[in-house]
């Protein structure tokens, strides 16, 4: 059975794709999925999250395509070998990375942040999705995910807005701004692995599940 390709991607950074990309691949490595992280991001957070811990590898294989000259046939070569491939895309406004990564993804994540100008990035995404499905990725799903701190007074109105638009609709589990995922950054783990970080791993269990069940 050939993998699920899963783009993690927005418009501009900063908010959470990388945390989102991770610890989703992660959370699957851990329930048994053979998954495979590609790192698309200049930046390689993903490289270096997932190579940091020597003691425990981590639970998903990491693969830096940063260079690649045809992403998409490199991806095309790992489809049979795993159950899931999550793909931690660039900035849409750096790179056409995303635009690539569209056109084999069956499930594309945008995270969305706590501010105007995130969600205002949302129609460049739309751009993006439209013109995968355009070029042959009909089947395409994306949804988006608000990344926000839950008591921001702002993240109502964002998270109202994101209901109503039937191109991005929201996952219903929502992440906070929690610590305990900048400390699974630093220790090289999944927020699941992380100590007295029940919340953090209880919304992300919440959020992979979901995920499943839209590519069921």
């Amino acid at each position: 059975m050939s993998a699920k390709i899963i783009a993690v991607f927005n418009q501009k950074g900063g908010a959470g794709k990388t945390t989102i990309a991770v610890n989703v691949a992660g959370t699957l490595g851990n329930r048994g999925h053979k998954v495979m992280i590609v790192d698309l991001d200049p930046q390689g957070t993903a490289s270096i999250w997932t190579t940091l811990n020597e003691e425990k590898a981590f639970p998903a294989r990491i693969n830096n395509l940063v260079q690649a000259r045809q992403i998409h046939r490199e991806i095309e070569q790992h489809i049979d070998a795993y159950d899931f491939i999550v793909i931690d895309c660039p900035p849409a406004a750096e790179s056409a990375a995303p635009s690539v990564a569209l056109l084999i993804a069956d499930l594309g994540i945008v995270p969305v942040g706590a501010s105007g100008g995130n969600l205002w990035a949302t129609e460049k995404v739309k751009q993006l999705v439209e013109q995968a499905r355009a070029s042959g990725n009909e089947a395409l799903i994306v949804r988006s995910v608000a990344n926000m701190d839950q008591n921001v007074a702002i993240v109502r109105q964002i998270f109202d807005a994101l209901e109503k638009d039937e191109e991005l609709k929201p996952f219903e589990t929502r992440l906070g701004l929690r610590a305990a995922y900048k400390e699974a950054e630093v220790m090289g783990v999944v927020v699941g692995e992380v100590p007295r970080a029940r919340a953090a791993a209880k919304e992300m269990d919440a959020l992979v599940n979901e995920i499943v069940a839209c590519l069921a």
